[in-house]
């Protein structure tokens, strides 16, 4: 966000703006496609169980100073 507020002040801001909306507007499609793609090879509880755990890898990892 930051960066799109530079390039705004120093760019066209209808430019800047169009370009910000149209790449989250693309990266939003791909995680749309991705997880409906996704959603035939793996069940919404394992999702839940992979999300828990990468959740509890980032903890510790950042409460011991890793990342």
């Amino acid at each position: 966000m930051l960066v799109t507020i530079a390039l705004g002040a120093v760019q066209s801001p209808w430019g800047v703006a169009s370009g910000a909306i149209a790449g989250h507007f693309l990266a939003t499609c791909i995680a749309i496609l991705g997880g409906a793609i996704l959603a035939n090879y793996i069940s919404e509880k394992l999702v839940g169980y992979l999300g828990g755990g990468l959740f509890l890898i980032f903890a510790v990892a950042t409460f011991f100073g890793i990342f």
